[in-house]
């Protein structure tokens, strides 16, 4: 394939932008954004190869040899392809390996974000400045940006806060939130969309402030709380499990179902992708059904059928980094360029100024 460079700073380049911007960031294209572990890496809170790290060390630890033996047993697979893959042939005789992973990474992540709590409010990211640009471009008469996160992390709730962005979560309540679908369904009739920007965040695979104890559910904010019930924090973890706990846990499952609906093809919108890896076959179908969007994709490492995707459809454009060199996919096109613009920081600058 030919592959043609382009420089950023050139009236070629400035032309796409325009075209982006119009296609991907206007009012009319308002876009629904998806947001992966890129987002937390930028941040500082763990990926998943630091959490791989840490959940062997953890395990390691642990005096009960069965577990040793169940995670040495997929060692090999997660090391050599990644711990989502590595873990999607655990069984359902292996449910204590998946209990076990679930409370280290709750811990983990609950712990880095809390040592970098001050320094993600404070921090002036890419992210930070796209959202700010959103939430002025947002439909005067529904002021709503959508937002789906396989994130357990509060990054987003976070630069929310500082933007003065309010945070449509589903759950309802100061201290001890509980959870409502009709909140994300329907949340004109409870928050003022007319006057005020909201996020409407989606957290299909769960988030560090959900505590699921004796039956009941709710949300807290409160780190202490969080630090003493860590066991008890309701996330999906990589692997087989993760497709059985989005169908039977009814918050996972309306979390997933809502944003879903969202994705319908009578609507006009786009789909902003940021730093996500397409690694939830159950999601990813209904996402990529509204590939006839237009779409943009920012990640660094991105799988070669989403590249081949975006070479079959003009409207899928992509941003990535090949074998040490960066890459854009436009109009079905790919091209060399020189500025690593999946990186937020830099797409912000040239996009958003």
């Amino acid at each position: 394939m030919d592959v043609e460079h382009i420089e950023i700073h050139s009236d070629t380049f400035d032309d796409i932008v325009e075209n982006i911007k119009q296609a991907n960031l206007s009012r009319n294209n308002m876009p629904k954004l998806i947001v992966g572990t890129g987002l937390s890496v930028i941040y500082g809170v763990p990926g998943m190869k630091a959490l791989t790290k840490h959940l062997g060390n953890e395990i390691d630890k642990s005096s009960n040899t069965c577990l040793k033996q169940m995670w040495k047993k997929h060692y090999n697979d997660i090391n050599m392809n990644g711990l989502e893959a590595g873990l999607a042939s655990l069984t359902q005789t292996e449910d204590i390996l998946v209990d076990e992973i679930k409370s280290i990474t709750a811990k983990y992540i609950l712990e880095s974000e809390e040592k970098l709590h001050k320094t993600i409010f404070e921090k002036n990211t890419g992210f930070c400045r796209l959202l700010h640009y959103l939430s002025g471009t947002v439909s005067v008469s529904k002021k709503v940006i959508d937002i789906m996160t396989p994130n357990y992390d509060r990054i987003i709730e976070i630069i929310c806060d500082k933007l003065g962005i309010g945070v449509i979560t589903g759950f309802n309540g100061s201290l001890y939130g509980k959870f409502n679908k009709n909140l994300l369904k329907q949340p004109t009739e409870v928050y003022n969309c007319k006057n005020y920007t909201w996020v409407r965040l989606f957290k299909p695979h769960g988030s560090i402030n959900w505590i699921h104890e004796n039956g009941n559910e709710y949300l807290t904010n409160d780190y202490e709380v969080l630090r003493k019930k860590a066991e008890f924090i309701e996330i999906v973890t990589p692997g087989s499990s993760k497709y059985k706990a989005g169908l039977t846990n009814n918050t996972f499952r309306c979390m997933r179902e809502e944003f879903n609906e969202l994705l319908n093809p009578e609507d006009n919108y786009s789909l902003l992708i940021y730093g996500y890896g397409f690694n939830d076959d159950h999601f990813d179908t209904a996402l990529f059904d509204s590939f006839q969007k237009n779409v943009l994709i920012l990640s660094r490492d991105v799988k070669q059928e989403i590249i081949n995707k975006a070479l079959e459809r003009k409207n899928v454009t992509v941003f990535y980094h090949e074998k040490g060199k960066e890459y854009m996919v436009y109009k079905s096109k790919k091209y060399m360029i020189d500025l690593p613009i999946w990186d937020i920081d830099q797409f912000a600058d040239l996009f958003i100024g």
